[in-house]
């Protein structure tokens, strides 16, 4: 692999080719673009950022919230190679092959693909990032001892533990620097954010995209295949500007590009007390099985979903460490997964020694994370934003630094949203008095269900999992991709995202939006011709690819049928 910065080219124009151009150096990206080379294909991968968060880059991310509803724009989303894994929390869970299915006491319409082909990369992924392969519910539970407390036979809620990466293994890019390296068919590029796209409007096809740095130089690519792995709202941004500049051709029969966005809704409805500190610790503290850190992951159940007429939704305690010397631990670990560890804060721990100690003990002999006496427990309730054809991205008018329209969130939560809160909430009240759970951890409530003017929803924020906005289907004006991530009339343009998904599901949407990257990328290998043996040599801007592709303006709405854009 070779890591390109275009800011430090020679050439205020540089040229490349590739079999495969993946735009987005992320987690997805970057599980494609490695697939694809151990192939033995040529890949160019265009990351907007540098290789770590700077603010410069991170200032494209900001959006225009029409709604002012949407927080999450800029703390939620991260260029960089390796995107936001830089600041993952490592947490992986599976969605329920339910949540794929039709659901219909909500209307909604089953995914175009069967569970189980994303079902079967799960190991890829955990081995990916070195965690213990098996269950997330049953025997897991049985393992820690919590099959008891949270049982499987309850009406309610569905107990899982989620999976953790360590701290050290979440940033794919730092992870990944070695093996990367030795794949020279890879090429990426820094710095390098797709502003332009050449569409030859009487195939469909995608023929070449132009990418520009802040410093003003660009980089032109021409590629057979394109894979958008940018995130959610930056792939909905780079859709809509391709149609844009094919004076809405490249997406003419589609009603639903940049619908349907959603994002997990969560808020704290009650603290969690700590009657009994050790039990509290058992209970809801952080486990280890076979090395790897799980939590508790509570399901509101299928049935219950069905009758209260709800979506899915999922319960957890959060630790609040504002107030606890833990929290020195929990910065240095960050520190960490950013490869940047200060003298100060290694300081700062040695003054912690009995903590670290007795944590130790906790984590070998107990296998637990330790919370001492000062850490908070806040109950959360996190809810599947039923998809809404009224919450969108579209462009806005104001540009970023680029000349690019910002992306416009018109985004707020729904009335559909508040009823899964409520219902939720309810049912909690009760499992916690059945399960006994209150003698030892009692719920101080923040929010009452029953009390009809005190919104849940006024409570809640994004959980910075979007999707749904460029869904896929059979329908071309239902939907934006095919079930096999190919755009419905831009053939040999791909999408590898969340924003994909039809609904946003019953978990965090890494492992899922993981294993789709993993399904896409070996679809891509089937039909791809054979290996190549050597990358595309990079050229001056003045050779016959840049003639062919126009310079971008700042400003650029519009093109020809047979000229470049």
């Amino acid at each position: 692999m070779s890591i390109e910065k275009l800011s430090s080219t020679s050439s205020e124009v540089t040229c490349v080719t590739a079999e495969f151009c993946v735009i987005g150096g992320g987690m997805a990206g970057l599980i494609v673009a490695r697939r694809l080379a151990e192939g033995g294909r040529r890949v160019v991968v265009l990351e907007s950022g540098q290789d770590g968060v700077d603010s410069a880059s991170q200032e494209l991310n900001r959006i225009v919230d029409f709604q002012g509803h949407y927080s999450r724009a800029m703390d939620g989303r991260y260029r960089s190679l390796g995107g936001s894994s830089s600041r993952w929390g490592g947490r992986l869970v599976p969605i329920y092959a339910s949540d794929t299915e039709e659901r219909r006491h909500l209307g909604l319409a089953a995914w175009p693909l069967i569970y189980r082909e994303l079902e079967r990369y799960q190991q890829d992924v955990e081995s990916i990032f070195g965690i213990t392969q098996g269950a997330f519910s049953g025997v897991s539970l049985e393992t820690v001892g919590l099959d008891g407390d949270f049982p499987a036979d309850d009406p309610d809620f569905a107990g899982r533990l989620a999976k953790w990466v360590s701290f050290r293994r979440c940033n794919l890019a730092t992870l990944w620097r070695s093996a990367l390296k030795r794949l020279d068919t890879l090429e990426v590029w820094l710095g390098a954010t797709v502003t332009a796209f050449d569409l030859d409007r009487q195939s469909g096809r995608l023929q070449g995209v132009v990418a520009r740095g802040l410093a003003g130089r660009s980089l032109r690519v021409r590629a057979e295949q394109f894979i958008l792995a940018a995130g959610t709202i930056e792939t909905t941004r780079l859709l809509l500007w391709l149609d844009r500049q094919s004076d809405e051709h490249a997406f003419a029969r589609t009603r639903v590009l940049g619908r349907y966005f959603q994002d997990h809704l969560k808020a704290e409805v009650a603290t969690i007390g700590r009657r009994n500190k050790a039990e509290s610790n058992r209970l809801f503290g952080y486990h280890f099985t076979h090395g790897t850190r799980r939590s508790l992951h509570l399901d509101f159940s299928q049935e219950a979903q069905r009758q209260t007429g709800v979506s899915s939704a999922f319960v957890y305690a959060a630790m609040d460490l504002s107030a606890s010397k833990l929290s020195h631990i929990k910065t240095m670990a960050r520190s960490l997964q950013r490869g940047q560890i200060s003298l100060k804060e290694t300081a700062a721990l040695a003054l912690e020694l009995p903590l670290v100690m007795r944590s130790a003990y906790w984590r070998v002999v107990r296998q637990q994370v330790f919370m001492p006496d000062d850490v908070r427990l806040g109950l959360q309730i996190a809810v599947e934003q039923m998809p809404h054809y009224e919450n969108r991205i579209m462009l806005a008018q104001e540009t970023d630094a680029l000349g690019m329209p910002k992306a416009g969130l018109d985004w707020r939560p729904r009335e559909a949203d508040e009823s899964t809160f409520r219902a939720v909430a309810g049912r909690l009240r009760a499992y916690w008095a059945r399960q006994g759970l209150d003698q030892a951890c009692p719920l101080d409530w923040h929010v009452d269900e029953a009390d009809g003017d005190m919104a849940f929803t006024d409570r809640a924020e994004a959980y910075a999992h979007p999707s749904g906005s460029a869904r896929m289907g059979t329908d071309p004006a239902q939907s934006v991709v095919r079930p096999d991530l190919f755009c419905h009339d831009v053939p040999n343009l791909s999408v590898a995202s969340a924003a994909v998904f039809p609904t946003a599901g019953s978990a965090n949407p890494t492992l899922t939006i993981l294993e789709l990257a993993l399904r896409h990328a070996d679809g891509l290998l089937a039909r791809s011709r054979s290996p190549k043996a050597a990358f595309g040599v990079s050229y001056a801007g003045s050779d016959i690819l840049a003639d062919a592709m126009a310079p971008i303006s700042a400003s650029a709405t519009s093109a020809t049928s047979s000229s470049p854009i």
